[in-house]
This record gives C-alpha cells, sequence and structure tokens, in this order.
C-alpha cells in the first residue's frame, strides 16, 4: 500500500509538471498565432482592395471616359437639335443607330444608348427601342438624373432593350447639352454585371474575404451575390450598423479608411473592415474579412495539441509506473533475499526470534505481537514494552532483534 501510494504521487507530480508545461506553452502559442493571424487579416484585406481598386478603376475609366466622349460630341449634340423636324424620318433615327453601334463593336460594350430630352426616346444599337415614360419605375433613374447637378452618373438596373433578356447591367449615363447649355439627352454605355460579379468573387475565394461596391446610402450596387438592382442594404446584411457613418463619411480616395468592427455575421467573431471611396463612380469600395474561420481553426489545433499532450502523458506514466515497479519488485526481492540469509543465521544462534519495527515504534510480525502480549505488553509501543520484556525474560535464554 506504501509503495503504491508513493507511485501514485510520483505520478501526479509527473502529470502536473506535463499539464503546466503544456497550458504555459498552448497559452503563449495561441496569443502568438493570434496576433499573427489578425496583422495577416489585416494585410490581405488592405491589400486586396488595393488591387480591386485600382482595377476598378481602370475597368470604369474607358466607359466613363467614352460616355463623356460622346456627350460632348458637337456632331451629336446638333443632330438632336434637329431631332424635332425628323420624328417621322427613318434616315435620322438610322444614324443614330449606326452612331451607337460604330461605338459598341468597337469598344466591345454590352449596351450604348441614347435619350432624347425632347421626346423621351431611348436609342439604342437597334434603333428606336421605346418611350421613357414618368412615373415607370424602370426610367426612375432618368427622370431622377434630371433633376440632379451631376455631369453624369452610374446606376445599376436590367436592361430593357428588346434581346438584351433584362440582364443586370451597369449603366454610364452622361448628360448632353447644346451650345447654349440647354439640356437636350442622356447618352452612355452598360456592362454586364456578371463580369464584375466573376471579377469579385475570384477575390472572395483566393483571399476568404468578401468584397462589394456600395452607393452613397449603403445599397449594394455589385457584389458576388447582389445587384442595385435588389436593393440590399451592405451594413444590415453583415450586421455593420455601428461603422455605417465611418464607412459612408469616408471620402478620401487616395487611402484606406480601415477599422476592427466588434460585430460579424451570425455574431461570430470580429470583422476587419476596408473602405475605399471612388469618386468616379460615387460608391465605396468595402472589403470584409471576418476572423472567426481563424479563431476557430487556431482553437482546433490547440485541442488537437491537447489530445496529444494528453497521449504523452498516459504513455510517460505508463513508462514510470511499469519502471518504478520493476525498480522496486527488484528492491524487495534482494531485501527477501537478505533478510532470508539473516534470518538463516540468526536461527543458528538463537532459539526464538521475534522482529519489531522501529521505524514505526511497533511489532514486525504477528508473532512477535503474540509474543509479547502473552508477557502482558501487547497494546504497549515496542520501545515500553520492551521494558516489559526486559523484567520478564529469563537471562539468555531469549534474544530480541
Amino acid at each position: 500500500m506504501e509503495k503504491n501510494r508513493e507511485l501514485l504521487k510520483t505520478n501526479l507530480l509527473v502529470s502536473v509538471i506535463l499539464v503546466c508545461g503544456f497550458l504555459v506553452t498552448a497559452f503563449f502559442s495561441y496569443q502568438a498565432n493570434y496576433e499573427a493571424s489578425l496583422n495577416n487579416i489585416e494585410q490581405v484585406a488592405s491589400l486586396t482592395t488595393e488591387g480591386i481598386y485600382y482595377q476598378l478603376t481602370a475597368l470604369f475609366t474607358r466607359p466613363v471616359n467614352i460616355s463623356l466622349t460622346m456627350a460632348h460630341d458637337s456632331l451629336l449634340a446638333a443632330h438632336l437639335e434637329g431631332e424635332e423636324a425628323h420624328l417621322e424620318d427613318e434616315q435620322y433615327a438610322w444614324t443614330i443607330k449606326n452612331y451607337l453601334e460604330t461605338y459598341r463593336e468597337k469598344y466591345d460594350f454590352d449596351s450604348v444608348f441614347l435619350v432624347s430630352a425632347l421626346t423621351n426616346r431611348y436609342y439604342n444599337f437597334n434603333g428606336i427601342d421605346r418611350i421613357l415614360t414618368e412615373g415607370d419605375p424602370e426610367n426612375v433613374w432618368y427622370f431622377d438624373m434630371l433633376n440632379d447637378d451631376f455631369e453624369y452618373s452610374m446606376n445599376v438596373d436590367n436592361d430593357e432593350v428588346n434581346g438584351a433578356d433584362n440582364a443586370i447591367t451597369v449603366f454610364v449615363n452622361c448628360k448632353i447639352y447644346g451650345p447654349d447649355r440647354d439640356f437636350l439627352g442622356v447618352v452612355g454605355v452598360g456592362m454586364r454585371v456578371s463580369y464584375l460579379k466573376e471579377f469579385l468573387k475570384s477575390y472572395e475565394e483566393k483571399y476568404h474575404l468578401n468584397a462589394c461596391l456600395i452607393d452613397e446610402n449603403g445599397v449594394i450596387e455589385i457584389s458576388s451575390e447582389h445587384t442595385g438592382y435588389s436593393r440590399i442594404d451592405w451594413f444590415q446584411t453583415f450586421e455593420q450598423e455601428s461603422i455605417r457613418s465611418q464607412v459612408l463619411g469616408w471620402k478620401e480616395d487616395s487611402a484606406n479608411l480601415e477599422l476592427w468592427s466588434d460585430t460579424a455575421v451570425g455574431g461570430q467573431g470580429r470583422s476587419y473592415v476596408v473602405s475605399r471611396y471612388i469618386p468616379e463612380l460615387s460608391w465605396h469600395l468595402v472589403v470584409e474579412q471576418n476572423n472567426g474561420a481563424i479563431v476557430s481553426e487556431i482553437k482546433d489545433r490547440l485541442y488537437q495539441t491537447g489530445v496529444i499532450i494528453i497521449a504523452i502523458i498516459i504513455t510517460v506514466l505508463v513508462v514510470i509506473t511499469t519502471v518504478l515497479r520493476n525498480f522496486n519488485r527488484q528492491i524487495t526481492q534482494l531485501m527477501e533475499e537478505r533478510q532470508d540469509a539473516f534470518k538463516r543465521a540468526t536461527e543458528q544462534l538463537y532459539d526464538n526470534i521475534y522482529e519489531l519495527n522501529i521505524t514505526r515504534n511497533r511489532y514486525a510480525n504477528k508473532l512477535t505481537e503474540q509474543y509479547f502480549g502473552s508477557l502482558g505488553a501487547g497494546d504497549l509501543p515496542y520501545d515500553q514494552g520492551l521494558k516489559v520484556i526486559a523484567e520478564k525474560q529469563p537471562a539468555n535464554k531469549k534474544s530480541i532483534v
């Protein structure tokens, strides 16, 4: 029993040392990995925002510039000024159709259009497509543009042109003015959103983040899943109402707004948000990366390490127990052999031999206890019982070892 107790103490001490060492190592390892992960998230989100920003700027620069070029084309303006006298002239409409078709083929746009302020006719590369009427939800973009002061604007809408199958398209709309600054109409080009959605999706899949373009009201204009046509609010979707004013108030086009948000979709982890204003579009590029997945991965690795440590502790305890038990067995065997040799030697010298445990001050075996009891000292410690035995023991007959 005593040996088992000592073995248990040894195993407990080894276990405590290993567990404490693991906990200390795990704590500092977790802290280091967590800090490194946060820094990695910040760097990836920031660099991704920069990359998307410059590619989008380059991508939209051409349609904006071409739309502005058409809007400032004096021949087009002069042609529009003569529309009233050619309302039934097919050649007049054909000239506009040919003009728009030339730009579409040259620059490979999905849509090129012109709207006359005089008749609200919507021309495209197929000719006269329709007449825009106020009150129709599909025409809000045009009548809103009549009331603003911007030279051009962009909107995401379905393309109603015959043959376009209502495909969601990004339109660049530029105002046309005559020589006397009289408003003549709107001309512009369109690009299918599907390409832009795939462009953003490629970044999201590669760097495990969310990227989108939102307007001045926080509505998602383009993302891998949504467009401005569906009117989805980014701050509500990603549960980021707390930073709405900061993001929408950021108008710097030469630097990013970078901040940590304590909220995230589903309440999992925190979000690192990077925003960049694109003045050419009047939109905000927003990149959001959540650290929940990374934290979960770190915890999973920590748990795996814990399982390994437990296996190591069990192995060490088994080895220690086996070694100590073998050692104790050998010691016990040696002690027994020594005692047997000593007993045989003493039995040749004495008639009776009684053994005492001096360390614990008691009898070492049942025979000794019975002997002391027969002399009236069975209930006494051996040092007191020895005095009683010494007084009653006949001289030179018995010896006590």
